[in-house]
């Protein structure tokens, strides 16, 4: 059986969004996608997790929380329903010490959840920072990976390309996080938790086809389930 991984899902005008993408990368890593509804109540979130092996928290709008400056007028605050059950689940992945991947918006959601802080618009907000958003025109752009980081070992390389697809951006990595990979321009394009259990990329790697992050994701989500049915047996 392929391992569970739960995709957390955006909510606009009533109803559910997801991008077909995220579920293709997880089906290519050889996991099974669980689409994740919105919850209201720890329970509700526990009863979800129970169900998967590992999380993915994907990319989603601006996010006002532990937020240096406003908002550009492109891109709208999280929607309060999701932001709500966005922090329910995440809460309860890591009570269970489930592995996550957060992608854009989900990478900024573990930073300020461990009181790490974000540039509202990383372009207007730090000096010399490159155009970092489609909608304003960027293209593609190196990063360099962190030597040793968890991040570095699933890459294989210390350098990779990278789309770009945000206007916020980390400012602080937060409490038992650490910066993994930075664009050339110094702003923070992946953190990681010390324990590697964690990974959060800026840019969008099931739009680059980029597997290593899902195969990671599916491997220690495999072995998640694995350790917890040897758990049940004893």
């Amino acid at each position: 059986m392929k391992p569970l991984i739960g995709i957390t899902t955006s909510f606009e005008d009533g109803k559910y969004r997801l991008d077909h993408a995220y579920v293709n990368a997880v089906k290519d890593a050889d996991g099974q996608s669980v689409l994740m509804p919105l919850v209201g109540t720890v329970e509700e979130a526990a009863q979800l997790c129970d169900q998967i092996h590992g999380l993915i928290i994907p990319g989603g709008p601006g996010i006002v929380v532990g937020m240096l400056g406003s908002l550009p007028a492109q891109l709208q605050a999280v929607n309060p329903e999701r932001w709500e059950s966005d922090n329910l689940i995440l809460d309860t992945a890591v009570e269970r010490n489930l592995p996550i991947l957060g992608i854009c918006y989900g990478m900024q959601l573990l930073c300020v959840r461990a009181g790490g802080s974000l540039y509202a618009d990383v372009e207007k907000q730090v000096d010399a920072a490159s155009v970092h958003s489609e909608k304003r025109g960027a293209q593609n752009h190196p990063v360099a990976i962190v030597p040793g980081s968890h991040l570095a070992r699933i890459w294989e390389s210390d350098l990779g390309m990278v789309n770009s697809r945000h206007f916020q951006a980390v400012r602080d990595a937060g409490t038992n996080y650490s910066v993994s990979a930075r664009g050339a321009d110094g702003v923070i394009e992946a953190i990681e938790r010390t324990d590697g259990t964690h990974i959060g990329v800026q840019f969008h790697p099931e739009r680059m086809r980029l597997k290593s992050l899902f195969r990671n994701l599916i491997r220690q989500a495999r072995e998640y389930r694995d350790a917890a049915r040897r758990a049940a047996l004893t």
